[in-house]
């Protein structure tokens, strides 16, 4: 069992992430294409198709997540896709094949540039299965205590934080090619 808030916590924050991280891939698809064709896993007839359903399917358990009635479901198809996703960034970073963008960088995608470091590793390895984590604490039952108010400000302030620092992870992943080559320079 876990407590009412911190289930508000980890509903609310995976909502906003994947939502964020679905966003730019309903933008611009043909660059969400352009990196599961990069991950060299899949073949070519599956890619386009993909570069539509995964975005769809992002959105679909993140707002289920929501509503009680489709919360496990939801929460089994976002731990499906993060962990699939996870595996393939560790396929490719055990083959060596980290040259490449992740796709998963949320809101921060639309401000890179196409001659940025694009790089993965094991930490966005973690992050996809932090994320899994996260979707799987829906699935877990919250104990039955009457909520207060104040505890809905407690949970509006921890998901702030959490998101907060999600972005800044993504943002700490994004310039890690950048520090990587600052230092080799």
């Amino acid at each position: 069992m876990i407590d009412p808030v911190i289930l508000m916590v980890c509903i609310a924050s995976a909502t906003i992430i994947t939502l964020a991280s679905a966003a730019p891939k309903w933008r611009e698809p043909a660059r969400f294409r352009a990196s599961l064709e990069a991950f060299a896993l899949l073949p070519s007839f599956a890619l386009t198709p993909l570069s539509f359903a995964f975005p769809a399917m992002e959105a679909a358990g993140a707002i289920g997540l929501l509503f009680a009635d489709t919360r496990t479901v939801s929460a089994i198809v976002l731990i499906a896709l993060f962990t699939l996703f996870g595996a393939a960034l560790a396929i490719n970073v055990l083959r060596g094949h980290t040259d490449i963008d992740c796709g998963c960088s949320g809101f921060i995608a639309a401000r890179t540039t196409e001659r940025a470091p694009k790089s993965i590793g094991w930490w966005h390895v973690a992050r996809a299965l932090m994320l899994a984590a996260l979707a799987a604490a829906a699935l877990v039952p919250a104990t039955a205590r009457a909520l207060m108010a104040f505890d809905y400000l407690s949970a509006g302030a921890c998901t702030l934080f959490a998101v907060a620092a999600w972005f800044t992870l993504d943002v700490l992943l994004i310039n890690l090619p950048k520090l990587d080559s600052l230092r080799n320079s």
